[in-house]
């Protein structure tokens, strides 16, 4: 067999030599200079004389670099390819795929996303496919009737990894005996210490006296309530959760919310290494800042679980925090020899606690923000809210409970295990097909012609569904209506001279969309 029993070939072969910067085209044109001087050449023969030249050429810094570029071009293009039996979606950027839009407005972008390519589709974070479900009714079928397979979590190196130690919370924790257990325990110990009397008279007595103390020393002059909400709010689950009264101006209570304050700006929206693997590898000053900020988080929960079990063994059974109850609850287990023991360890306590003041404290400080931003805005509103709560309550009284905003917690689709998946929240809340104007601020569409309430609609989720519905779902109602009915009750806020009203578009940040910074004049209610 000789090469001019293929002229076609040779033809082509010559094509691509298309000038001296050709490295390929000269390559090919020397192979068959070189090889058109035999009169027989065999298959083989051939094959290894083609990768000897291969490897000649590619000896050299230049050619390398060139394979390298070759090489990245070709794996970026494959990163834009869908899986296949996802669903449809855009098609992104080699590499980051879909991260850009995303990180703009990631809310709008989604929502946009589920018009054009619908309920269902996927997108990619880096190279991870992540498959959005956009509207009410997917979200149910997933969370509420296949629950037990929707149950699990994505990982996350720095919130699954570093911030969960592996997984050992009840957040991002693994569907499994162990997860259920650390889930039931937390629940128990929200019932017995954060309900009832217990959060009315630390709101009441403690922690709302606190913030007015703190509105006073503005002496009328406008003020941003976003930090007094965050020192108010930070001071009910702190108190619950440690049994510790604190003062605003309290250095140990300064410094666990600067802690906490410096790990929600380092976790921000999640790390690269959250969506390159290779980057859990590489000390970058994102994950050396993270681990950093966990290490004092980990310290200060660690030091209360220590004087806790403290306490416990001195003989003192006198259960004032939520951490007493979790330290009861262990030790009870470790004396009874029950398996139980070993799921709840001392990590397990400290990612209990660290749940219950992260998901207690962001959700309901960005609850309240907004409730004061949106009744600024509308006056009106605020005075009809006033009203009904001084004819429910009265003068002098204080609010008694009557017994959040989180944007991301399938149908004909094959999804493999593992596969990430989003429900977008806030679109659910802003489907014009559940509701009429949602962009409206209209708080009476949730009451009837005579003023009562009405049942929630099933379009109506803030706290999730199905297995992961929020832990904390009845604490927060409880706490919210009870600091925005005392916020209410004693103050007007007003616009103050001069500025302008507060801007009530959001933005993203984590899992919370967060109100922009605003001020305020609080004038206090004559009683």
């Amino acid at each position: 067999m000789t090469w001019k029993n293929f002229p076609e070939i040779t033809d082509a072969f010559l094509v691509f030599a298309e000038g001296p910067d050709d490295v390929f085209g000269r390559f090919i044109v020397l192979l068959y200079d070189r090889t058109s001087s035999f009169e027989k050449v065999s298959i083989s023969n051939m094959i290894t004389y083609v990768l000897n030249h291969v490897f000649d050429m590619f000896n050299t810094p230049t050619h390398v670099i060139l394979l390298l570029l070759v090489f990245i071009i070709t794996y970026g293009l494959f990163s834009l390819r869908k899986p296949s039996g996802f669903p449809p979606g855009p098609i992104g950027y080699p590499f980051i795929g879909n991260m850009i839009e995303v990180d703009n407005e990631p809310l709008v972008t989604l929502a946009k996303y589920g018009k054009k390519y619908g309920d269902i589709f996927t997108i990619k974070i880096g190279g991870q496919p992540v498959i959005v479900l956009n509207t009410i009714d997917v979200i149910k079928e997933a969370l509420v009737k296949k629950q037990n397979d929707f149950a699990g979590r994505p990982y996350y190196y720095s919130l699954s990894g570093l911030m969960a130690e592996e997984c050992e919370d009840i957040t991002f924790g693994n569907f499994t005996a162990k997860w259920k257990l650390q889930r039931k325990i937390g629940h128990q110990a929200i019932r017995n210490y954060a309900s009832g009397d217990k959060l009315e008279s630390l709101i009441r007595y403690n922690a709302f006296p606190s913030f007015q103390r703190a509105v006073a020393r503005e002496n009328g002059k406008p003020f941003r309530p976003h930090s007094l909400i965050y020192l108010l709010v930070g001071n009910i689950i702190l108190s619950m959760c440690l049994g510790k009264k604190f003062e605003n101006d309290d250095p140990e209570f300064l410094k666990i919310l600067e802690v906490l304050n410096n790990l929600d700006q380092a976790i921000g929206n999640g790390l690269v290494a959250d969506f390159v693997p290779i980057f859990r590898y590489i000390p970058t000053p994102g994950v050396n800042r993270l681990k950093k900020v966990l290490k004092e988080w980990f310290n200060i929960i660690q030091h209360q679980v220590n004087e806790s079990k403290g306490k416990l063994e001195s003989g003192n059974n006198d259960v004032k925090s939520l951490i007493d109850d979790l330290v009861s609850i262990q030790r009870k287990a470790e004396l009874a020899g029950e398996n139980i023991a070993k799921q709840l360890t001392d990590v397990n306590l400290r990612q209990t606690l660290a749940d219950l003041v992260g998901a207690g404290l962001d959700t309901t400080i960005s609850s309240l923000d907004w409730a004061v931003a949106f009744l600024t805005y509308y006056p009106d509103v605020q005075f009809k809210v006033q009203s009904e709560i001084d004819d429910v309550i009265g003068d002098g009284r204080s609010p008694k409970n009557i017994r959040r905003f989180v944007q991301f917690n399938t149908g004909g689709y094959a999804i493999p295990k593992d596969t990430w998946i989003w429900c977008n929240l806030w679109n659910v809340h802003m489907d014009e097909k559940h509701w009429d104007k949602p962009e409206q601020f209209r708080p009476e569409r949730f009451l009837d012609a005579d003023g009562a309430l009405l049942p929630h609609p099933d379009s109506f989720i803030p706290f999730s569904a199905g297995r992961r519905v929020c832990m904390g779902e009845a604490l927060a109602k409880n706490e919210l209506f009870l600091i925005f009915t005392s916020l209410f009750q004693n103050y007007t806020f007003k616009v103050p001279p001069g500025s302008k009203k507060p801007c009530l578009k959001g933005h993203c940040a984590g899992l919370v969309l967060r109100c922009g910074s605003y001020e305020v004049i609080a004038v206090e209610r004559s009683k």
